[in-house]
């Protein structure tokens, strides 16, 4: 059972993405660069945040991801503590690039800043929740992305479950 209250909606994105739309609306700062090239690479990286999302919320079932029981360390969660907000940056920056918006692109690093103060809160949580379990789970996983190198495979392994 998929619980909706585990769908994130992080407010340094939102609040990025809406006062990049309105000071693109009153004074436009276009992106350089070919438009349709920035288009396909926007929709890219919109569909990918959006299936990391997907199946970030799916491999955390029925845990409340505020409030856990226990670890996530499946599907996307093997390769990433914070998938969930992966997914959310990915979609902030697609949609950069598909408006072609200099400001929508120069609020990502702010909501990102933003999203990482809250996830080093969210860590410290955990940690104190889970003691030694959190502890090696962050040795072998990324806070955002993969590590590579000897723990891929036993990342791979959890992806599958």
């Amino acid at each position: 059972m998929v619980r909706l209250r585990n769908l994130p909606l992080p407010e340094p994105f939102l609040v990025g993405l809406g006062v990049g739309v309105v000071l693109h609306r009153l004074r436009p700062l276009r992106l350089p660069g070919s438009r349709p090239i920035q288009r396909v690479a926007g929709t890219i990286l919109i569909a990918s945040g959006t299936m990391l999302i997907i199946r970030a919320v799916q491999a955390a079932g029925s845990v409340a991801v505020d409030d856990p029981d226990r670890l996530l360390i499946s599907g996307p969660y093997a390769l990433s503590r914070n998938p969930m907000y992966v997914g959310w940056g990915l979609l902030h920056l697609g949609s950069a690039l598909i408006a072609g918006s200099g400001w929508l692109l120069a609020a990502v690093p702010p909501a990102v800043l933003a999203v990482h103060q809250g996830v080093l809160g969210e860590e410290r949580r955990l940690e104190a929740r889970f003691g030694e379990e959190f502890a090696q789970y962050r040795a072998t996983v990324g806070r955002y992305l993969p590590r590579v190198g000897r723990n891929t495979h036993d990342q791979r392994r959890r992806l599958r479950k």
